[in-house]
């Protein structure tokens, strides 16, 4: 079986899918993953997966938007997710006739997208081949889809489609007591933690306090403004008597360092070894991060972007689940987020909450077992 697995623009979208891709191998399939963005593709082949680039050389999303004459952001959270999705169609779909051109010559057998890879339904509809789609966080798409069914409305009506269509499969990775009452019937599967990986140093696997905290901003600490936010998280977490490791992108790592005490790790350190040695994590609400430190019990500080729908309402469940505190951008000074560490860390409550989540995570099916089914449906088609 050959299966052509479409990533996404970023390499946390791209760690959501590094599990069933493995299976897939491991069960002596061949799988090709593709990006939209060069950026992703070294992050493909550091998790050991075949890396396909597709997207014109040059062309950035900046410029594709721009170009497309979409308007500005709009105010309201849930109108911006809705034309995010536009934006999401718009950038995802610009490789297809490249995509088209490989399955040519590659001829694969079943698609794999991710939550918002659009091209995805549009290639398995023209190669007439089974579509699955995989979750990669425990936010609905309903807002993102609408956005960009609207985009797409021409090109789904030339293969006979009133809305984009329906996958033959649908894998979700949420854990049962936060699925959405009324979600649609899918393929549950474990989440399993994927990341780029690099050479061990002590700091990532092992702690050596009583209590750690891992802080981490994900790909954003690229300007002076988050330079200071995070030194001043360390500085102030760092006093309240526990041990802080700060995992970030190897070019942020020099700056940080001149700017952190010697005691305090920092620098890029993959999220699935470092996460287990943390008692707090502290984060910008990235839906692969989230899902990491939720496999792993561990509690969480969030701190979402308030004009992000998505990243708020996913902060919202984990908070009603008792397993983290969120706090605006404009809450989120470096006295509070210290606080609410050590609330987290005195209160075994939220520790408890989260230990519950990873039990559900690690009773939903193996990737293997989800591979099986992937199998069934392609003999099927």
């Amino acid at each position: 079986m050959k299966v052509i697995i479409l990533s996404g623009l970023a390499p946390s979208t791209f760690f959501a899918h590094v599990s069933l891709a493995t299976a897939l191998r491991d069960a002596g399939h061949q799988v090709m993953v593709t990006a939209a963005d060069d950026d992703v593709i070294p992050v493909i082949a550091a998790a050991g997966l075949p890396a396909l680039p597709v997207m014109e050389p040059g062309l950035t999303r900046h410029q594709m938007v721009a170009d497309a004459g979409l308007g500005g952001v709009p105010e309201d959270a849930v109108d911006r997710e809705y034309m995010a999705g536009r934006w999401f169609a718009l950038i995802e779909t610009k490789p297809l006739d490249a995509l088209l051109a490989f399955a040519e010559s590659w001829h694969p057998d079943v698609v794999i997208g991710g939550m918002l890879a659009y091209s995805a339904p549009l290639l398995a509809a023209r190669l007439g081949v089974p579509y699955v789609r995989q979750g990669w966080d425990i936010h609905p798409t309903k807002l993102f889809d609408g956005g960009a069914a609207h985009q797409l409305r021409e090109e789904l009506a030339e293969l006979g489609f009133d809305g984009l269509p329906e996958p033959d499969l649908m894998i979700d990775i949420t854990p049962p007591s936060l699925r959405a009452p009324d979600a649609k019937p899918a393929q549950a599967m474990r989440w399993i933690p994927g990341n780029a990986q690099c050479r061990m140093e002590p700091w990532m696997y092992t702690k050596g306090a009583d209590a750690r905290i891992g802080v981490t901003i994900g790909t954003s600490v690229a300007d002076y403004d988050q330079y200071d936010f995070v030194q001043g998280i360390v500085e102030n977490v760092a006093a309240a008597d526990a041990e802080v490791a700060v995992a970030v992108p190897a070019a942020a790592t020099p700056v940080l360092r001149e700017r952190l005490a010697e005691d305090i790790h920092v620098g890029w350190a993959p999220l699935d070894v470092l996460t287990p040695t943390c008692d707090v994590l502290v984060h910008q609400s990235g839906g692969s991060t989230m899902m990491t430190a939720l496999s792993r019990g561990v509690p969480q500080i969030l701190i979402p972007d308030s004009g992000q729908f998505r990243q708020t309402e996913m902060a919202r469940s984990l908070v009603e689940a008792g397993a983290a505190l969120t706090l605006s951008p404009e809450q989120a000074t470096t006295e509070l987020i210290a606080k609410s560490c050590q609330e987290l860390l005195s209160d075994p409550s939220y520790a408890a909450a989260a230990a519950g989540l990873a039990e559900e995570i690690a009773g939903l099916p193996l990737p293997s077992e989800v591979v099986r089914r992937i199998e069934w449906l392609v003999r099927a088609a």
